[in-house]
């Protein structure tokens, strides 16, 4: 599939081929219909590795979309569901991100492409990607 990448700095995002993501334990996949274009995707591209990330990264963060398959033990949720997801900055169990406070997380934001509980920190500008199902 296609998808948005930052892959060197100093370069603007290139339209690449990346494999289809499948969702894990908990995870469902998300056709996305949708996602953000914001400041944030510009501030991780102006330092990705001062704020932890590896390159190549897909950017966007901000999705929307349906459902489209479940992992095993995915709750809360059916295929064909349209949901809009919140792109978490923070660890999700630090005491500021506890009282809804990301943007505040005491442990900073996740380094890894993927964050807490599985949930992609920047992934949305793909046609497909997978979300934590809580």
């Amino acid at each position: 599939m296609k998808a948005v990448q930052y892959r060197k700095i100093g370069q603007g995002p290139e339209v690449v081929e990346v494999p289809k993501p499948q969702p894990g334990p908990g995870q469902v996949l998300l056709k996305v219909t949708a996602a953000g274009l914001c400041h944030s995707d510009e501030v991780v591209m102006s330092a990705p590795n001062a704020l932890g990330y590896e390159l190549p990264m897909t950017l966007g963060h901000e999705p929307a979309g349906i459902v489209e398959e479940l992992g095993e033990g995915a709750t809360g949720i059916e295929v064909g569901a349209p949901v809009i997801v919140h792109g978490c900055w923070g660890c999700g169990v630090c005491e500021m991100c506890a009282a809804g406070k990301e943007m505040l997380c005491l442990r900073g934001m996740s380094p890894s492409p993927e964050g807490p509980g599985g949930a992609p920190t920047h992934r949305a500008w793909a046609p497909t990607v997978r979300w934590p199902s809580t």
